[in-house]
């Protein structure tokens, strides 16, 4: 750090095990992804990549396999992201006799901040200030999903990504905070929108009223919802910029879906005019807060 710099860096550290037991090439493709969101997510350009990987015993075919896969989607999203890795560890034989650890390539990364007066946060700031999804499309992709997991529901795809797509779109969302249109941004990962809207109502205590009726338009409600597809960001943006944030969008090559406008003191959902959720901030937080207390007594 120098003391007359305001130059800074931003890390973060992302893996989803349930993606990678069901699909380890994209399950590593997604790790990667998300690592990608969560830097942009707070305006940091992403600058390099550290990984540790955890596999089973390798000398079982399904293993040695896992790890495989594993390595081959790294490698190819690196590639296609020019982010190299700079360091790394691998830890074999993780296993009992009973069964092995999921393959789990824990990836750090981290991101370049130029100013870090000008970072990013994920909590709702104003009410009557616009909310859209930006990024990839919204697909039926549930496998190792929250949601999933909450019904206990096995199979299912897992969520693919496009690195042509992840490209233009933390451009054009690294331009847009850089012109000051954002004011929240957070990325759509565990939980899908939903849950990303909720965190960010419940971070900034402000509701919102969105409608899902174009997101993923052949999707059943709950799949739009709960669905964990990559490269998306829910962000909350001035109300005086829309014009100017859509526009920078579609000349970035970046889709984008206006969802509502942040309100009141209830996160309220609709699609096809039907309202799906309609709760007080407190009951979410209450939600989000009380399992981990009861949890842990």
């Amino acid at each position: 750090p120098l003391e007359d710099s305001w130059k800074g860096l931003a890390v973060t550290a992302d893996v989803t095990p349930r993606f990678m037991e069901r699909d380890p090439y994209w399950g590593a493709m997604s790790a990667v992804d998300e690592t990608c969101r969560n830097l942009v997510a707070v305006g940091a350009v992403p600058d390099s990549l550290l990984d540790c990987l955890n596999f089973g015993n390798p000398e079982k075919p399904e293993r040695m396999g896992e790890f495989y896969e594993a390595c081959r989607g790294l490698g190819d999203i690196g590639r296609a992201l020019d982010l190299p890795y700079v360091s790394g560890n691998v830890s074999f034989y993780n296993e009992s006799p009973k069964t092995a650890v999921p393959p789990t390539p824990e990836i750090f990364g981290v991101g370049i901040v130029d100013d870090i007066r000008t970072c990013i946060t994920s909590d709702f700031k104003t009410e009557g200030n616009l909310v859209y999804l930006i990024g990839a499309q919204t697909q039926k992709e549930l496998g190792g999903s929250e949601y999933y997991s909450t019904l206990k529901v096995e199979g299912g795809l897992v969520p693919r990504t496009d690195p042509v797509v992840l490209r233009h779109a933390m451009k054009g969302v690294l331009v847009c905070m850089k012109k000051k249109y954002i004011a929240a941004c957070h990325d759509a990962s565990e939980g899908g929108l939903a849950v990303c809207v909720a965190e960010m109502a419940i971070g900034g205590d402000i509701g919102a009223t969105i409608d899902v009726s174009e997101v993923g338009h052949e999707l059943r409600t709950d799949f739009k919802l709960f669905s964990e597809s990559n490269t998306r960001w829910v962000v909350e943006v001035k109300k005086e910029c829309n014009a100017e944030f859509e526009n920078q969008l579609k000349k970035e090559q970046v889709m984008f879906t206006l969802l509502g406008k942040t309100n009141g003191n209830h996160l309220v959902i609709q699609d096809n005019k039907k309202t799906v959720v309609n709760l007080d901030i407190d009951v979410l937080r209450d939600c989000w807060r009380k399992p981990i207390w009861n949890f842990m007594g």
